[in-house]
Order: C-alpha cells, then sequence, then structure tokens
C-alpha cells in the first residue's frame, strides 16, 4: 500500500513538471528515470514563426546642393568678358532676366566678321574624346540671327546642365559618361543688329555655306531659280566661306557627336536629317544601331512635348541638315519653336525642357526596339 501511494506521487509530480523533468516509468513496480528524446521535446513544444525582417528598397532622395548657383564670376578673356557686356544689354532689352554669361566657361577660337567672338561651353570630360569617344550631343542656337528665341533657350539650356552639374537639380549622375556642347549665338553679328536679319554681316546665308558635295553644282543654281535670288538665303560666292559655318564644321570635327540638335523658329516643327530609318537592315553595325535610335529620339521628343509635330522636309545644298545627316549619317534634328517672339521663352523652355533634357540622356548606340513615326508626304517648303 505504500508503495503505491509512492508511485501515484512520483506520477503526479511528473505530470506537474512536463518535460522539464525526467519521466518515471513503473516497471514491475518500481520507478525507473528515461531521457526524454529530441523528438519528444519538440513535439511537447510549441511551434514558434519565426518572422523574416522585409527588405526595404529605399530611393535615394535628392538634397539639393546649399549656396547660390553662381557663385562668382569666371574670368574670361577680353574679348569674351566684352561679349558678355553685350548679351546682358541685349537679354534686358528683351525681358528675358540675367544671361550669366559672366559666370559660364566659355570656349572661343575665332571670331565673326565683326569681331565678335564665336563661344561655346563643354559639360563633361572632352579629353579622350577623339581616343575614345563619349555619347555626345553638339546644341546650335542663333544660326540665324532675327531667330531669337532659339537663343534665350540656348541659354535656358546653359543654366539647366549648370544647375545639375553645380548639384542644384537632379540628374548628376545620369550625366556621367556623356558629352555636351552648346553654342547659344553662332551668328552674333545678325542678332546685335537693330533689326536682327537671317544672314550675316556679310550677307550670306550660314544654313546654305556648308561644303555639301552638291553645293558647287546646286547652291547658286537653286538660289537663283527657285527662290529668285532671296537675299536672305544667299549661300555666298563660295562654301565654307563664312566664318560662322567654320565655327559649327570645327565643332563637329572637334567632338564627333552621335547626334545634332539645333534650334530655330517659328515654323512649329521636329526635323530630322540623317540615316534612314529602313537602314537599320544594313550590314553595318554601327549603322544597324544609330538609324533606329535616331528614330526612337524623334518619336520620344514630339511625345516630351505633347505631340510636337514630326514633319520631314528635305535637306538642300549647303544646310547642316544634308552636310552632318545625310552625308555624315549624324542624326540632326531641327526643332523649330512656334514663334520668334521674345515674350514667350518661359513658355517654350516649360514645353520642350524635357524633350532636351531625355535628348542629351539617350543613348544613340544602344541597341533598341524600332518604334513607330508618323509618315508624312514631303513637302517643298524649306526648312531652316
Amino acid at each position: 500500500m505504500m508503495m503505491i501511494r509512492i508511485n501515484l506521487y512520483l506520477l503526479v509530480i511528473t505530470l506537474l513538471s512536463g518535460c522539464s523533468m525526467p519521466s518515471k516509468i513503473i516497471e514491475n513496480g518500481t520507478a525507473k528515470s528515461k531521457k526524454v528524446t529530441k523528438i519528444e521535446k519538440v513535439e511537447k513544444t510549441e511551434k514558434v514563426v519565426v518572422l523574416e525582417k522585409p527588405v526595404l528598397h529605399l530611393e535615394k532622395v535628392f538634397v539639393p546642393a546649399k549656396g547660390p548657383v553662381w557663385k562668382k564670376t569666371l574670368s574670361q578673356t577680353k574679348v569674351v568678358s566684352k561679349f558678355c557686356k553685350k548679351i546682358d544689354r541685349k537679354f534686358h532689352h528683351w525681358g528675358w532676366g540675367k544671361s550669366r554669361c559672366k559666370n559660364i566657361k566659355w570656349n572661343n577660337v575665332r571670331t565673326s566678321h565683326l569681331g565678335d567672338p564665336l563661344i561655346w561651353t563643354v559639360y563633361g570630360d572632352e579629353s579622350t574624346q577623339k581616343e575614345n569617344p563619349k555619347d555626345m550631343t553638339l546644341i546650335l542656337c542663333g544660326v540665324h540671327g532675327d531667330e531669337i528665341t532659339p537663343i534665350k533657350f540656348c541659354f535656358d539650356i546653359i543654366h539647366h546642365l549648370e544647375k545639375i552639374s553645380k548639384g542644384h537639380l537632379p540628374g548628376f549622375e545620369e550625366l556621367k559618361g556623356k558629352l555636351v556642347a552648346v553654342a547659344p549665338i553662332v551668328t552674333p553679328d545678325s542678332f546685335f543688329k537693330r533689326r536682327p536679319t537671317r544672314t550675316n554681316a556679310r550677307g550670306v546665308d550660314v544654313n546654305r555655306n556648308f561644303p555639301t558635295r552638291d553645293w558647287k553644282k546646286s547652291a547658286l543654281k537653286l538660289w537663283k531659280k527657285r527662290y529668285r535670288k532671296d537675299k536672305r538665303r544667299y549661300p555666298g560666292k563660295k562654301s565654307l566661306s563664312e566664318q560662322e559655318t567654320i565655327f559649327q564644321v570645327n565643332l563637329i570635327k572637334r567632338y564627333i557627336p552621335t547626334k545634332i540638335i539645333s534650334v530655330h523658329a517659328p515654323l512649329t516643327i521636329i526635323d530630322y536629317d540623317g540615316p534612314e530609318f529602313h537602314d537599320h537592315k544594313s550590314t553595318n553595325s554601327i549603322q544597324s544601331m544609330i538609324a533606329p535610335n535616331a528614330k526612337q529620339l524623334l518619336v520620344q521628343m514630339s511625345k516630351k512635348a505633347n505631340g510636337y509635330r514630326i514633319k520631314n522636309y528635305p535637306f538642300f545644298p549647303g544646310s547642316l541638315g544634308n552636310y552632318a545627316g545625310n552625308e555624315r549619317k549624324i542624326p540632326t534634328y531641327t526643332l523649330e519653336l512656334p514663334t520668334a517672339d521674345n515674350r514667350k521663352h518661359k513658355k517654350y523652355w516649360s514645353r520642350f525642357k524635357d524633350a532636351i533634357h531625355s535628348a542629351i540622356l539617350h543613348d544613340m548606340h544602344k541597341d533598341i526596339e524600332v518604334a513607330k513615326v508618323i509618315k508624312e508626304k514631303k513637302s517643298k517648303v524649306s526648312t531652316n
């Protein structure tokens, strides 16, 4: 009887202690200890669900740089410094605010017929451009001095790139590996006239003066017959006779651009000259990439500018589109702003800023799918 009570006591203790105490087994009236196996312990313990910590993919938040964008006046040559004062007066005249010309690092090699410097500025490292060419964008404005809104537009592009390069706007990382050159006033002699003109100081349309293969045969003949000797479109006595033309040709040779954007007014279109879109099936690997890329960029620029009209105009003897686009297969885009109205400069920058920015970032050597473009009938109306 005593033995039974002891066994019952031990059984109760075992039940109360759970798996932390050794279990007792009664064999032949004798209590014996037995170790609980790991499997038994797991079965007796509660299941614990371990939640993995979620991986957070945080986007890098842009923090604008502190301080003013335009910190100091840069050291310029006497001729460029004097030219900047001239630009400032014109900006004041047209109600465009500050040009910031004195705060921009300008390059200058030659001058116009009347002695104004032909200036351009560069963003990116050009030191290895000839040996290891980067994706390069050349932007030209003020080719015709009476088209004044493109000149302000080019300064807006420069201000935009200055703010990005100095950390006041996002996009610095995207611009790495890119090279951009901007020439805001290609033909200063005609722009600084009291009444700006299309032709330069020598009466030549510099966009009919490029040394294209058909210049000698057709340029003067076309001017006499088709344009009835219109002074506004005079191509000159011979090709490459003008300082402004030489200036543009040298920029093309120096930077080997993968695309050129020339800004004009007032035809309200984007025109394209360059590798034909059907040429992407060519055996030339470079051409096979550039053609569809050029087409994609044309459509992209139109979309970024709220569906701006694409118009295919023929090129002309001595034109930039013929020289760079047709003969050298450099995709060349002519952005024609809606008007030359100086009061609408803010409206135009607001509309076309994204188109220009995306064009600068567009890699012309990257293989892409061919985009669709609206087909239009060829027009006989001349572009710039």
